[in-house]
């Protein structure tokens, strides 16, 4: 929000008390605008010129993405998707734009998609990183994230930024053991990812946390029990 008031996106005013009504009715619109994946720029215009938002939206962002991968150095690919961090939410970023191409990415047999995997690979790692860091500064709700199952080494480490982008500070275990990790005192909550099921022995580890009144909770596509 800070971003987007800064881009004239949301209406000046005094910050004494908070947002006043008409700078919340300016970011419900922003945050609209911005699910759909329209730019920054493509709302200012619209709210300049008084003519109806056009966008491409998430199509667009994506391609931009995929160029990137093909053909950006290392440190323009890091600055696109910190940008796109900054412009939207983490739930939007992840959910209609790097999980959609981390699919895409696994499913390309065309040459140099294991070189644009890995690259992607790289950075959605990085990015994780620097979210997660910054966040414990900040002193966000500190949050394990359990790696149960995976079906790809990206879905772990995208779900970190999605929730880092939450206001959690997320610590990250991502290696799948089958073997339930020791938790510290500090982390108020613990999410147990599960991308391909979850064994009998962590959904008995999962369900005995419950019983004992701990903050843990399954996600994941899959949560189903597998043998």
């Amino acid at each position: 929000m800070r971003r987007w008031y800064r881009y004239g996106l949301i209406s000046a005013g005094e910050f004494s008390e908070g947002w006043n009504e008409t700078q919340l009715e300016d970011i419900r619109t922003v945050k609209t605008q911005t699910a759909r994946g329209a730019t920054l720029l493509e709302i200012r215009k619209s709210h300049q010129s008084g003519f109806p938002l056009h966008s491409y939206g998430w199509s667009a962002l994506k391609g931009e993405l995929l160029w990137q991968l093909e053909f950006g150095t290392d440190r323009a690919l890091s600055r696109y998707v910190r940008t796109i961090m900054r412009d939207y939410s983490s739930n939007d970023v992840v959910n209609s734009l790097l999980r959609p191409v981390n699919r895409w990415l696994q499913e390309d047999t065309r040459d140099g998609a294991i070189r644009r995997l890995r690259r992607f690979h790289q950075c959605v790692v990085q990015r994780a990183g620097s979210l997660t860091r910054s966040s414990r500064r900040s002193g966000d709700i500190p949050l394990f994230l359990e790696a149960i199952s995976v079906k790809d080494d990206n879905e772990i480490w995208l779900e970190a930024i999605r929730l880092a982008g939450q206001g959690f500070s997320v610590d990250v275990s991502s290696t799948v053991t089958n073997t339930p990790v020791t938790i510290s005192s500090r982390h108020e909550h613990h999410v147990m990812w599960c991308g391909a099921g979850i064994s009998a022995g962590m959904q008995k580890h999962f369900s005995d946390s419950i019983a004992d009144g701990k903050s843990v909770m399954l996600c994941g596509p899959d949560c189903n029990l597998t043998h």
